[in-house]
């Protein structure tokens, strides 16, 4: 599904990371732990196909792939709504009304569906970015910083996501710094000094 192979990238005058090897197979999680600074957000623009300069290959056999990462991609001025639609709509998917506000309501955002997203706190804005991965087909989901400012409702409505994701064979990369139940984790890369 995702496999890297020698993967380097340097930056800012040092190396963030170098010859990293690791694969992520059907139904298996990876986690990507390190502190702040040591590239945890670059190596995932990189898997995401979103930063080109590095060394190494990184291949993805998945048919499709999600990224969240710190910038959710929402439009202040559209409603929680609007904002899901347009999301979908780039994605080629055009679920129906019902079946949005179905998944909204799993995210606790029913009551805001008309609210504009410029209008709601930190953690919904990111449930409302999430609201995508619960609707899509995306064989392989990409999460930096997975848990941050989700209360612990959303902290577990993610991981109950997360698992029925990789229960139906897909496959997810993610970061936290939130301690997780390792039942879930199947491999974990450490950036940085051990």
């Amino acid at each position: 599904m995702l496999r890297s192979e020698s993967l380097s990238c340097f930056r800012q005058g040092r190396w963030l990371f170098e010859d990293l090897d690791f694969e992520v197979q059907s139904g298996e999680v990876l986690q990507i732990i390190g502190d702040n600074g040591v590239g945890k957000s670059t190596l995932f623009r990189i898997l995401a196909g979103l930063l080109e300069d590095y060394d190494g290959k990184v291949e993805i056999a998945a048919r499709s792939c999600l990224f969240l990462g710190h910038r959710y991609g929402l439009n202040p001025r559209l409603t929680v709504l609007e904002n899901v639609q347009f999301l979908m709509a780039l994605q080629g998917e055009v679920p129906s009304e019902d079946t949005l506000l179905t998944a909204l309501a799993k995210l606790g955002l029913l009551d805001e569906t008309q609210q504009r997203c410029g209008e709601l706190s930190e953690g919904q804005r990111k449930r409302v970015a999430l609201t995508r991965f619960l609707l899509s087909n995306a064989e392989l989901w990409l999460l930096d910083e997975a848990f941050s400012a989700l209360d612990h409702h959303g902290r577990q409505t993610l991981l109950t996501l997360c698992q029925s994701h990789v229960d139906r064979g897909g496959g997810l990369v993610f970061s936290s710094h939130q301690a997780l139940d390792p039942l879930m984790v199947d491999k974990t890369l450490r950036l940085g000094p051990a």
